[in-house]
């Protein structure tokens, strides 16, 4: 598992952990480093989002998204409790 957060936060926010799972790690290492660049971009303008969006401490439950990112199809669990969003899954398309 990849783990990565801000060093810091500015008062009245929390930061959000943004986690890559052990299975979907080699997915990510095996991308063109400018597909990777925009998978892991898109997972931290996700992060920084829901922080703001979820800074008011509301319950909400975890939810998932799927979505398209460079030609990746990302399934990604985003916890507001737990201020965690990871990346579960990671699908490319296949050569042709």
């Amino acid at each position: 598992m990849t783990l990565a957060s801000p060093s810091s936060v500015s008062p009245g926010m929390q930061a959000f952990t943004v986690l890559i799972v052990r299975g979907v790690q080699s997915t990510v290492d095996g991308l063109a480093p400018e597909v990777r660049r925009a998978v892991l971009a898109e997972l931290f303008r996700m992060g920084a989002d829901a922080c703001r969006e979820h800074s008011d401490g509301a319950p909400c439950l975890p939810y998932t998204l799927r979505l398209d990112v460079a030609d990746c199809r990302m399934h990604v669990e985003l916890d507001p409790l737990r201020t965690r969003l990871s990346l579960t899954g990671l699908t490319r398309p296949r050569p042709h």
